[in-house]
């Protein structure tokens, strides 16, 4: 904003001045002096108004971490479609077409969880001869700068055959790269299943439960299911952890979505998100752009199911034997649960208290802060 400068009054020499014109010229200075006052008071007020407008124009243009505003967001530049990326395969792996395939979303970290998933859950023994349907799990994993780390992964997946490590830098902000590479392996290498789960590592997963519902369904087409959430509007904080910058998403509210903790599809609508994603500029909150954006540009609509939650479960083996996902179970928990709904002597009700239909809104992108509604045509369409 250019500063009004206001020029020095040029006054007339001493000798002109007269007695008679005293009044005259005190009368002239002072109109003067008021509209240079005048002037200044017009400019401040319309000063305020811009500066605060300026100031709400550059709310949510703060960098974010790894994907600044000149960042190219093209995702085939990192999905890389025409190449192979894969570095480390699983073995076996839909050799014969599974009718589920579950990815686990998983860190070279985290060995230990991935070692208790595959004792509970996700065992052999159970995927191969007890949930009545063939069921593969694969565990995703990205690139790090510890050699120790990938050749532990190579071990681990010698051992357990179950590892798929792709070619990006595995960090919080690249969520959307993997997730985006996991529709990429499976429908490349695993296009034959009925249907495909994303979920992490810190998930119990009902897989029984989730297969008798997959079976209930008419077609294994257009599925794409999971925790709805509904009107979530972008979070302008950046320092809040799903801070959205304005220039990578200026919309007032996102498309109704998926929790990313854990969603279902039928593999036609992996194939949909994938080809839609690799046309869809990037952005960095995963399931907002695979199952929001993604799925509405691809006219897909996700939809709830109220065994599926982001929600911290009630640590109850009864609870736990008919919802179909649960999030923040830590090994030793995952351990203990196992035992408990395996345990004949526990006795359940018919019902329990979590599968009351309900829909969880997330308050923004906040997962500790959500309202348990019911659902009506109105709120989740």
């Amino acid at each position: 904003m250019d500063r009004v400068r206001l020029m020095p009054l040029e006054l007339p020499p001493a000798s002109s001045i007269n007695t008679n014109g005293t009044g005259k010229t005190k009368s002239s200075f002072l109109r003067r002096l008021a509209l240079g006052f005048g002037l200044l008071a017009i400019l401040g007020l319309l000063y305020v108004p811009a500066y605060h407008s300026a100031q709400g124009s550059l709310q949510g243009l703060a960098q974010l971490p790894g994907w600044a505003y000149n960042t190219t967001r093209d995702i085939r530049a990192y999905i890389q479609p025409e190449s192979n990326t894969t570095i480390i395969a699983p073995i076996g792996i839909c050799t014969v077409p599974p009718y589920l395939i579950i990815i686990i979303c998983s860190s070279a970290l985290n060995l230990k969880t991935r070692e208790a998933i595959r004792n509970t859950w996700a065992s052999k023994v159970n995927t191969n001869n007890v949930y009545n349907m063939t069921v593969e799990v694969g565990f995703l994993v990205g690139e790090n700068n510890n050699e120790t780390l990938s050749e532990l992964l190579e071990a681990e997946n010698a051992q357990f055959k179950d590892i798929i490590q792709e070619k990006f830098y595995d960090s919080y902000n690249n969520l959307t790269i993997k997730s985006v590479m996991m529709l990429k392996w499976v429908t490349s290498n695993c296009g034959q299943a009925k249907y495909l789960m994303k979920t992490d590592d810190d998930m119990f997963v009902n897989v029984p439960a989730l297969v008798k519902h997959l079976q209930t369904r008419p077609s294994p087409s257009g599925a794409l299911i999971g925790s709805l959430i509904c009107n979530a509007k972008p979070i302008a904080d950046s320092k809040n952890k799903w801070y959205m910058p304005k220039y990578m998403y200026s919309e007032r509210t996102y498309p109704n979505y998926l929790s990313g903790t854990g969603y279902v599809m039928s593999m036609d609508v992996a194939v949909k998100l994938y080809e839609t994603a690799l046309e869809t500029p990037l952005i960095y909150l995963e399931d907002v752009y695979v199952t929001g954006i993604c799925a509405k540009r691809a006219k897909l609509h996700p939809s709830n199911h109220p065994g599926f939650s982001f929600a911290v479960r009630k640590f109850d083996p009864c609870v736990f034997q008919t919802l179909i996902t649960a999030h923040k179970v830590s090994p030793t928990n995952l351990y203990t649960m196992w035992q408990k709904i395996h345990d004949k002597n526990v006795k359940c009700p018919n019902s329990s208290p979590d599968q009351k239909k309900g829909n969880l809104i997330r308050k923004g992108r906040n997962a500790g802060h959500y309202s348990v509604r019911r659902r009506t045509i109105n709120k989740c369409v």
